[in-house]
Formats: C-alpha cells, sequence, structure tokens
C-alpha cells in the first residue's frame, strides 16, 4: 500500500486538495483542475458484498458543464491503489 503521502507528479492544472487514508485503508482524494472548477474524488464505497467497512472504492468527475460522472465503483476499484490510478487516467484525459 502507498504511504499516505499525496502524489506530486500529478497532470498539469491539477492539484490536490485532500488525500488521506482512513482507519480501514480505503482512500479519502480530491483531486481540483485549477483553471476548469472540475474534481475527481476517490472515497470509499460499501458494496454490501461483506459486513463491516467499506470494502471498495468509487471514482467520480464532477465537471462544472457536464455534470456528474460517476467513473468506477465498487470491486472494479477494490484498493486504494486501483482507485488513484483510475483517478490519474480521468485527469489526463480531461
Amino acid at each position: 500500500m502507498r504511504k499516505a503521502e499525496p502524489p506530486d507528479d500529478l497532470p498539469e492544472g491539477w492539484e490536490v486538495t485532500t488525500y488521506k487514508f482512513s482507519g480501514n485503508f480505503k482512500l479519502i482524494a480530491r483531486f481540483d483542475h485549477e483553471e476548469s472548477g472540475a474534481e475527481v474524488r476517490v472515497n470509499p464505497y460499501k458494496t454490501y458484498e461483506q459486513p463491516g467497512f467499506a470494502n471498495a472504492h468509487r471514482v467520480i468527475l464532477i465537471d462544472p458543464c457536464e455534470g456528474v460522472k460517476e467513473i468506477a465503483v465498487g470491486m472494479d476499484v477494490e484498493r486504494g491503489e486501483e482507485a488513484e490510478q483510475i483517478a490519474r487516467k480521468v485527469m489526463n484525459q480531461f
């Protein structure tokens, strides 16, 4: 698992607003695009397949012009590293 330090090699125009791991090793992150006001968020997501804490992630893009778009959710992004990689792809494509 990654350390709880935010990445410093984000695509141009993006900055880290929030980046931390919760007590159950799930990533909580928010990346903001300076010019457009867009956001990419990574949050824990409960799939209800196992009792207890959230066991997956959800990655969303919030575009001021297009609205909210769910990129990946549930077991598609089980680990924090996977969620961060998907968030990076979204930032690169934006």
